[in-house]
């Protein structure tokens, strides 16, 4: 399966690894492999991970404190949030995912 970010992931992960970027560059890079390592994971196994909401389902990264939401269209994964585990848990759920 292809893995691509809907509008609102792709700005949140941008912002996340601008942050971490601005922190020090090589943790910028590495949540960037973090997450290109995770979707990978998905696209190999798109049903691993538990549906947490309707159609969506939710990866754990596992070194920092982000999840991948994702949702699953034909032959597509669609990560629609990039979010933070300690903020607002719930608060990408109005966004559409019929992307």
């Amino acid at each position: 399966m292809r893995v691509r970010f809907d509008e609102w992931g792709k700005l949140e992960f941008d912002e996340a690894r601008a942050w971490y970027a601005n922190i020090r560059p090589e943790l910028g890079r590495r949540f960037a492999a973090e997450v290109r390592s995770a979707g990978q994971r998905i696209a190999r196994q798109p049903l691993m991970y538990l549906l947490e909401m309707g159609d969506v389902r939710k990866c754990v990264l596992k070194q920092f404190p982000y999840n991948l939401r994702y949702a699953l269209r034909d032959d597509l994964v669609i990560i629609v949030a990039v979010s933070h585990q300690h903020r607002a848990p719930d608060y990408w759920v109005s966004r559409s995912t019929g992307t």
